[in-house]
């Protein structure tokens, strides 16, 4: 799993670590993480995560820690609003 790597590369607090991992876990159960960019989802997980705490990160932060664009960031943070994860 991708969310461990990057939350440790972007130093982020443990309770967006946490929520990150639950999101990827919740995703991958619904099965929408088929075939996507492990580290852009990764990076997506983290980029709400610290958007539900209201601070943190922003996506070129976590799409330039991922090795991946904004766009792609964007397109998996959308992906997990639609399932309201």
């Amino acid at each position: 799993m991708f969310v461990p790597r990057l939350a440790s590369d972007l130093e982020c607090p443990d309770e967006i670590r946490q929520r990150a991992r639950a999101l990827a876990e919740q995703a991958e159960e619904q099965g929408v993480t088929t075939g996507v960019h492990p580290a852009g989802f990764a990076a997506a997980c983290l980029y709400k995560a610290g958007q539900e705490q209201g601070q943190w990160v922003t996506q070129n932060d976590v799409a330039e820690t991922g090795n991946v664009t904004p766009t792609t960031v964007r397109t998996h943070h959308e992906t997990l609003d639609e399932l309201a994860v």
